[in-house]
């Protein structure tokens, strides 16, 4: 058995409406996420937290994140905002345990 398959078995597969669903009640904890960027199709692990205020001008967003299937975020790395596409999730590990989008993987 190879090393990805066996990582798998250790994931707990999820849709991806409950990857959604899972990452935007996270309330503000820490989570990694791996996912397929919508601009160039590239893959791209982030480690990041919803809920973050800091650095905000207090308008919000221009646009609604849920009719565009995003999940707005804080990138710890990049030490900005971006989003995640909730159709592009391929993996995740919140509340201490991982998960997989079997449709993404």
């Amino acid at each position: 058995m190879d090393s990805k398959s066996q990582k798998e078995q250790s994931m707990l597969p999820v849709s991806i409406g409950v990857a959604g669903d899972v990452l935007a009640k996270t309330n503000g904890k820490f989570f990694s996420v791996t996912f397929i960027k919508r601009t160039d199709g590239s893959k791209r692990k982030m480690l990041c937290r919803t809920g973050v205020k800091k650095y905000t001008n207090g308008e919000g967003l221009k646009y609604s994140p849920n009719d565009k299937g995003l999940i707005p975020v804080y990138s710890l790395h990049d030490k900005g905002y971006r989003s995640i596409p909730i159709n592009g999730i391929i993996s995740f590990t919140a509340h201490g345990t991982e998960f997989f989008c079997p449709a993404n993987a």
